[in-house]
């Protein structure tokens, strides 16, 4: 639902939370889906944002999907980068 949300024509635009959430619920209206679910998905699937820390999932290495600005804006990965952080996580498995 999130990466839906996010443009096809520029999915490299940095939005805000809020701007996510009211994508999300305009592409899907019919769904009641939480603020704060849209919120912490975000987070805990961006690769920088400090807050991911508090997700013991750590789906932002097995499922990476967003990069923050610092400023609380982000931005969709690029399929190269996905891939760069995944083999990255896969690597710092090992040592």
């Amino acid at each position: 639902m999130i990466e839906s949300s996010f443009e096809k024509k520029d999915p490299r635009k940095f939005v805000t939370i809020m701007e996510i959430v009211k994508r999300v619920h305009a592409l899907h209206p019919k769904e009641n889906v939480n603020k704060m679910t849209i919120r912490l998905q975000t987070i805990f699937h961006c690769v920088n944002h400090p807050g991911r820390k508090n997700d013991v999932s750590r789906r932002w290495e097995r499922n990476p999907l967003f990069f923050s600005d610092g400023e609380n804006k982000f931005r969709l990965l690029t399929e190269d980068e996905k891939k760069k952080i995944h083999k990255n996580s896969l690597d710092s498995m090992f040592i």
